[in-house]
């Protein structure tokens, strides 16, 4: 598939300057997509578009924003005015972990305004704009716990949930209007924020029970598949859990899933 021709000029990446989305971004570059990349540190966001911007002779669009806060997604989508974005990657997130009662309320209203409404309202923006050109694509990153009961993550793994079904939900109404879309749940990936997730646990994330993949690997799956696949989880071993751990009786998934976390993560944090 020709991206450039199916999609057109530009794509458009959240969390574009590290992990997944950095990758998300070298690999469309190369497909020769010009680039808007959205991101909170400047630093790194300056360096990803010098970097791409050379190597594969592209432009490169970067734009500030904390995308937990409505003004800056609004920021986002001005700053798009006069930019034809015809491919969508919705990755930026942030996870938080522990018993629900103790954790910071104000962190988990940032995880679902950056995780779901952020992915929401780019997407119905954009989706606006490809709708007359009968063309378009948007991946949504979700996650392998969006598909099944995880206690002691609870919050995080709804807000994946949401992304699963709400990209499957789009999936049926955007076909007719030739765009494209998939939802990419990774499992255990080696990113910045993994690392930060791993810091709550007693084990390394290799030694949990779900493969361990890079994020050149994670990202060029979610490409691969879109336009071909409605979801799809990197790897063999990761994409036999998540369809045991969605079509397992409910209870039978609370309990395993609560029993995973309580082996591997540290004891404090499953404290009141």
């Amino acid at each position: 598939m020709n991206f450039k021709e199916k999609y057109g000029d530009y794509a458009l990446i959240t969390g574009g300057n590290a992990g997944i989305g950095a990758e998300f971004a070298s690999q469309i570059a190369e497909k020769g997509l010009n680039l808007v990349l959205v991101a909170r540190r400047e630093d790194l966001l300056e360096t990803k578009a010098i970097e791409l911007t050379e190597k594969y002779n592209i432009k490169v669009k970067t734009i500030i924003a904390d995308l937990s806060k409505i003004e800056e997604i609004k920021k986002t989508v001005n700053a798009c005015n006069n930019i034809e974005v015809g491919l969508l990657i919705l990755n930026a997130g942030m996870e938080t972990h522990g018993i629900f009662p103790k954790l910071d309320l104000d962190k988990e209203i940032m995880s679902i305004n950056l995780n779901i409404t952020s992915s929401m309202a780019l997407s119905h923006h954009f989706v606006n704009k490809m709708i007359p050109k009968k063309r378009g694509g948007i991946i949504f990153v979700s996650s392998l716990l969006g598909h099944m009961p995880t206690p002691y993550l609870s919050n995080y793994a709804g807000t994946k949930s949401y992304l699963l079904n709400f990209g499957n939900s789009l999936n049926g109404e955007l076909k007719k209007f030739n765009i494209d879309v998939t939802v990419l749940s990774p499992g255990p990936t080696k990113t910045p924020m993994a690392e930060s997730m791993a810091k709550g646990f007693i084990v390394p994330l290799d030694k949990l029970p779900m493969a361990l993949h890079q994020p050149n690997f994670v990202a060029k799956v979610g490409l691969d598949a879109l336009g071909k696949k409605p979801v799809v989880i990197p790897g063999i071993k990761n994409s036999i859990l998540g369809k045991v751990g969605s079509r397992m009786p409910t209870n039978m998934a609370i309990k395993s899933g609560a029993s995973m976390m309580e082996k591997f993560m540290n004891p404090e944090d499953l404290k009141l």
